[in-house]
């Protein structure tokens, strides 16, 4: 019968336990492959934003500026989103200030930033119109697989004592989502669009609209009135009775070039649009309508002549006026 001395044991002993260490029971094969992307948790960044001032509304050159403090709170040291900060939709950009503290294990990192932001205005109602100002806030660096935004609505304000000239402020908002663009910019490891992180600070603003309508179109219907009193003049004073209508059709073109200096160019038909076309359209029956009546003073009725001269002038400046109220409630 063989024995087993102490030294065989001890040595079996030894071996086992080198076996377990390095040979665990349910170890998985190392296969070169990283964890699956599923296991991973992108880093949630909370971002917010004080808006100190937006001025400069400028709707032909179609931009606004805008001065507001913008952070972040995260708790991965290792993140930059203060650096990777962009604005897509500003003209010109400028930052400074810049701060990153460490408190409570989170970190606090912020800027100030001073924007010119393109707009592209809705001038379909104007000056009834009402608008939103969107300032966008997006990371240029790390996709939405390793970051993430989170909206600090609680602390993102408006200045209390912020007032825009003719404006109305209803409501202010922060939203927080993604941006995808239809093009990995080149990355060999992804094979659709790449997506990043974007918040989106928005404006709801509306016109103080009367005191702008009546110092933009005073001039338009002083013009058509004026020309509407060629009815009170007899038809064969040829002169006078044409001269008005013609000299009130070049006052509201004129009209029309001085609003159009200050709107961007739009193939939209606007209320501006409709109510000069309206105007042109009634002063060109103001001259139809003077040249019916001289045919009719020629052919030797004159008293004919004069009550078609007041039917016509009722029913121009009635039809005149309904369709000017409509118009303009209706953009309203």
């Amino acid at each position: 019968m063989m024995r087993f001395t102490p030294a065989f044991w001890k040595i079996s002993l030894i071996f086992l336990l080198q076996y377990a260490v390095f040979n665990p029971v349910n170890a998985q094969p190392d296969t070169g492959k990283t964890p699956p992307a599923s296991n991973f948790k992108p880093d949630t960044v909370k971002i917010g934003a004080f808006i100190n001032d937006i001025y400069d509304i400028n709707l032909s050159e179609q931009s606004f500026s805008a001065q507001f403090w913008v952070w972040f709170n995260y708790r991965n040291s290792e993140l930059k989103p203060l650096e990777t900060l962009e604005v897509p939709n500003a003209k010109s950009l400028e930052t400074g200030l810049d701060f990153t503290e460490q408190k409570d294990g989170i970190v606090w990192a912020g800027k100030k930033v001073e924007a010119v932001v393109k707009k592209d205005w809705d001038i379909r109602r104007f000056p009834f119109d009402e608008q939103v100002m969107s300032i966008e806030l997006e990371e240029s660096d790390l996709d939405v697989a390793s970051m993430v935004y989170m909206a600090d609505r609680e602390n993102t304000k408006l200045d209390p004592n912020l007032q825009l000239t003719n404006w109305i402020i209803d409501s202010f908002k922060i939203s927080a989502g993604t941006k995808k663009y239809a093009t990995t910019y080149g990355d060999p490891t992804l094979a659709e669009g790449s997506e990043y992180p974007r918040a989106t600070l928005q404006i709801f603003i509306r016109r103080q609209s009367w005191g702008l309508f009546f110092s933009l179109f005073t001039g338009l219907y002083v013009a058509f009135f004026i020309s509407s009193l060629v009815f009170f003049i007899d038809p064969i004073e040829v002169d006078p009775r044409f001269g008005l209508s013609v000299g009130g059709l070049f006052a509201a073109v004129g009209n029309k070039y001085i609003v159009d200096s200050i709107l961007p160019q739009s193939t939209t038909f606007t209320l501006v649009d409709k109510l000069h076309i309206l105007t042109y359209l009634f002063l060109l029956l103001c001259i139809v309508l003077s040249v019916i009546s001289l045919r009719i003073w020629k052919n030797g009725k004159e008293i004919t002549s004069a009550r078609f001269d007041r039917r016509a002038y009722i029913a121009i400046l009635t039809l005149y006026l309904a369709v000017n109220i409509w118009l303009i409630f209706a953009a309203q």
